[in-house]
């Protein structure tokens, strides 16, 4: 058992012994080098006539941290062959960090490893895969444009690894823990499932409440507006450590997310006026570019948060639920209204004016803050699952730190 550290580059060199820094317990013999050609493999078998109905796992379906996405059924000409338990390894552009633990066989891209291994437990060397002294040789790619892994880099390096049985346990709690987060992610999928569904059920009025059958009315976006203007540039802001600056640039379509940005400098020349600030409940609007089409409504009671200049502001009038007029922007409806009023020749952009043309649909202020509160639940149910998905990766991610040497 060799007593060597490595230094980031996969190489021998004279060191302390070799352990992780968290362990299982009754573990405490120091953790061998072993040159990457001796302990993985990559397969190279093909297969001249895939089945029909063989899974066929192309660089798509590969998800980012691992797991699997998309269409399975067979549709390209790929050949190569990957067996059950193999380790998938998405080679090109390998910074994505795209792999998955084959619960199955079938065929697979070109670039894309199948990885096994005779010396390491098949769980363990998905879990290596995953780590930090994999990934380090791994992103040390040909090519600039479409960077690909080199195997010559892994089968030449050096990987620590301990003896079968905490290889083991090692890999079995990664296991549970892919498990866990697939698990939440499914039930996030289908949470946004269903509230696409309700969403359309309920503003075609094809789903309603009890106890309300009045025909809803159409109007304006602008006949309910108290006020519209356009969001102000972060230079003409003043930093006083509260203000933030709200972008929409890429808020996520279905957990509806939002980066809100500290502003950077507090050497603002220009003050803001109060009028300025998001009140709750207010309507922002993308204005320009691809994010043409999203929205966001300020939930927030807090009075800190600035528009950027590529937004728009509606604030509705007190008789108008802002939750259910939120929500109606989500529909079909208003997706079809931005695919038409947003082609235009150069960036695409909508204007204020525009915007208040978008007709929707009203109904009794009851009935609208019964909608609103519906939907407003389900957004802090995806919310609440999306956050718990991110904590369980980010303590993943630890436990790949720690647990590897």
């Amino acid at each position: 058992m060799s007593d060597y550290t490595t230094d980031g580059k996969g190489q021998n060199t004279m060191g302390k012994k070799l352990q992780p820094k968290l362990r299982f317990r009754g573990f405490t013999d120091a953790w061998e080098q072993r040159k990457g050609a001796e302990v993985i493999c990559v397969r190279r078998d093909n297969i001249a006539n895939p089945p029909k109905d063989i899974v066929d796992v192309e660089l798509e379906n590969l998800i980012e941290g691992g797991g699997l996405q998309g269409d399975l059924s067979l549709r390209t000409a790929s050949t190569s062959v990957f067996h059950e338990h193999d380790t998938l390894f998405g080679r090109l552009r390998p910074y994505l960090r795209k792999f998955w633990f084959a619960n199955t066989s079938g065929v697979k891209s070109g670039e894309i490893w199948s990885l096994y291994s005779s010396a390491l437990k098949p769980e363990f060397l998905y879990a290596l895969t995953q780590s930090a002294q994999f990934l380090n040789q791994a992103l040390q790619t040909a090519g600039t444009k479409m960077p690909r892994a080199e195997w010559k880099t892994i089968a030449e390096a050096y990987f620590a690894v301990p003896q079968a049985e905490e290889q083991e346990k090692i890999g079995i709690l990664f296991q549970k823990l892919e498990q866990l987060i697939d698990a939440e992610k499914r039930k996030l999928d289908l949470l946004q499932k269903k509230k696409r569904a309700l969403l359309r059920q309920i503003f075609e009025q094809k789903l309603r409440f009890a106890g309300y059958n009045n025909p809803w009315e159409r109007c304006r976006l602008g006949d309910i507006t108290e006020f519209a203007d356009y969001g102000i540039a972060a230079s003409a802001i003043p930093y006083d450590g509260t203000v933030r600056y709200l972008r929409i640039t890429d808020i996520d379509d279905e957990t509806r997310q939002v980066n809100i940005y500290e502003l950077p400098s507090p050497d603002m020349k220009h003050r803001s006026r109060k009028e300025d600030y998001l009140r709750q409940g207010d309507l922002v609007f993308a204005r320009t570019g691809a994010s043409v089409g999203k929205t966001y409504l300020n939930r927030s009671d807090r009075d800190d948060i600035v528009h950027a200049g590529f937004l728009i502001r509606f604030r509705l009038k007190d008789n108008i639920c802002p939750e259910f007029i939120y929500q109606q922007t989500l529909g079909e409806n208003y997706r079809k209204f931005i695919a038409i009023t947003s082609q235009r020749s150069g960036q695409p952009g909508i204007n204020s004016s525009e915007y208040a043309d978008w007709t929707l649909y009203l109904t009794s202020i009851e009935e609208q803050n019964q909608i609103g509160g519906l939907f407003g639940q389900l957004d802090e149910l995806i919310a609440a699952l999306t956050q718990k998905i991110d904590l369980l990766m980010i303590k993943k991610k630890a436990l790949l730190q720690q647990m590897f040497v």
